[in-house]
């Protein structure tokens, strides 16, 4: 995986295009679909996976460095690391409880 890529879901903050962001969850968890809504509360929801992958602790600083760059393995979670981080996910208050949703469907 690209570092840029992995430092905008172990930073919080973006250095790349903020669809990778999107992809990158989808490819961690195996979830497809990740809506706009949803990306705090999977972001926090992976970080303990990732930290347990990720023992560099300069993917860890906070900060924005277009300087550490290149790649690093990192497999998707199995079943098991799945099940608990959509636990994690579940757990945490959902943004859209209590309000009005409007559904949109159509052909696309």
């Amino acid at each position: 995986m690209d570092i840029q890529r992995l430092r905008n879901l172990t930073t919080g903050r973006l250095h790349t295009e903020m669809g990778h962001v999107y992809q990158d969850i989808e490819r961690i968890t195996g979830m497809e679909g990740i809506m706009t809504h949803m990306l705090p509360r999977a972001a926090r929801a992976i970080e303990p996976w990732l930290r347990e992958q990720i023992l560099d602790e300069r993917f860890w600083d906070g900060e924005y460095d277009a300087t550490h760059t290149g790649d690093i393995t990192l497999f998707p979670m199995n079943p098991d690391e799945r099940k608990e981080m959509m636990e994690r996910y579940s757990a945490q208050p959902n943004p859209l409880a209590g309000k009005d949703v409007i559904v949109v469907e159509g052909d696309a």
